[in-house]
């Protein structure tokens, strides 16, 4: 059961400003971090909780793997992370602060180098180091 009532998707105009947003980011050599509230890639929480035409949203973030570092997520509670295989862009799922234990703690930072991505967890939020290794900088003359 996938398309339940808790969930949605991203309709065509988002999709375009998403597109031309990312178009915009590449020609500009910057990093873009894609922040969602549900998660987007197969694998990285439960089936149930993704977006329901994830499929739209990875074709363009695949077309943009060497802007794009990595998409941030919530919805799925308990958290997850898988790396795309074919684009190497991390999908991180973000655990909740209402899954936590008194006191609630749940937190984390992000700091973002040129070669990786740190998240620095507080709580119940899970530590790790993401490499940008699938990012390739080309010059725009």
């Amino acid at each position: 059961k996938r398309f339940v009532a808790f969930n949605g998707g991203i309709d065509e105009p988002q999709l375009e400003w998403l597109r031309g947003t990312l178009e915009q980011a590449k020609n500009d050599q910057q990093k873009v971090i894609i922040l969602s509230h549900q998660p987007i890639l197969p694998g990285s929480s439960s089936p149930v909780c993704l977006i329901w035409n994830y499929d739209k949203v990875l074709d363009i973030l695949r077309e943009y793997k060497c802007t794009v570092a990595a998409a941030f997520a919530g919805h799925a509670h308990r958290g997850g992370y898988m790396r795309d295989e074919s684009s190497g862009i991390h999908f991180r799922v973000f655990e909740a602060t209402l899954e936590s234990n008194d006191p609630i703690k749940t937190y984390g930072f992000v700091d973002v180098h040129d070669d990786c991505l740190i998240v620095r967890g507080e709580g119940e939020c899970t530590s790790a180091k993401y490499s940008l290794d699938h990012m390739e900088i080309s010059l725009v003359h």
